[in-house]
């Protein structure tokens, strides 16, 4: 096994402007407002928490967007000196950067399209992909990791400028923040009653040849939602 050890990030006494990675959005797609939804309590959900993976059936539409509503959500920011732009999310980030975006494969809607996240206005950006074929592929490559059966895949795709703007190497924070934001999902799925694994591969190949992406935006794994047997059983 060969270990690579990231360098330590270290603030930057003058913080600086970086252009973001432009993922070339073609149109918007609004998602439902929350739903006023009965939740498991706290104790349960830690106590219940575990990684399913039947995902037997796929989510709604309303449940994918209230899971990224409860998650992942910008909920205020803050522009900071030199121009940078704190935010606060329910998941912690290193400097407020939060330089993890979310692309989602096999959505309820749209689903031969890849939808990005938009945290900001809780919205879906969409991004034509070139034909279903490069679908299909990206979907196999995920399933050599964990067969997603009808499962929804969200990716973490880290740009590294975003972190870069207030920090010296911060490589090692793209991985905190990512393992941050699983656990986050994890916990809100599991008040949802919803199917909910953490993906081991770090990037799909495929979106990362089609995308072209740099070396400064990484892909930091990522996780699949669905729901199954468990849900019903909960429920009811």
């Amino acid at each position: 096994m060969t270990i690579i050890e990231l360098k330590a990030p270290r603030p930057l006494v003058k913080p600086r402007t970086l252009p973001f990675y432009d993922f070339q959005i073609s149109a918007v797609l609004a998602i439902p407002k929350p739903k006023r939804r009965k939740w498991l309590p706290l104790d349960r959900v830690l106590d219940g928490r575990q990684s399913r993976r039947d995902f037997k059936a796929s989510l709604t539409f309303q449940e994918l967007g209230d899971l990224l509503w409860y998650s992942s959500r910008t909920r205020h920011t803050t522009r900071l000196a030199g121009n940078t732009l704190w935010a606060s999310k329910p998941s912690p980030s290193g400097g407020g950067c939060h330089p993890v975006q979310m692309l989602v494969l096999r959505a309820p809607v749209l689903g031969d399209k890849l939808l990005l996240y938009d945290s900001d206005h809780h919205v879906f950006g969409v991004r034509e992909l070139l034909n279903a074929k490069l679908l299909h592929k990206c979907l196999r490559e995920v399933d050599e990791c964990l067969e997603t059966h009808n499962g929804t895949v969200i990716w973490f795709v880290a740009d590294l400028a975003r972190s870069g703007t207030k920090y010296r190497n911060p490589e090692s924070l793209a991985w905190r923040d990512s393992g941050a934001i699983l656990a986050t999902i994890g916990l809100v799925a599991e008040g949802m009653g919803l199917e909910c694994c953490g993906l081991g591969l770090h990037d799909i190949p495929s979106l990362r040849r089609f995308f072209k992406l740099s070396k400064s935006v990484i892909g930091v794994g990522g996780c699949v939602i669905g729901r199954g047997h468990w849900r019903r059983a909960i429920a009811g």
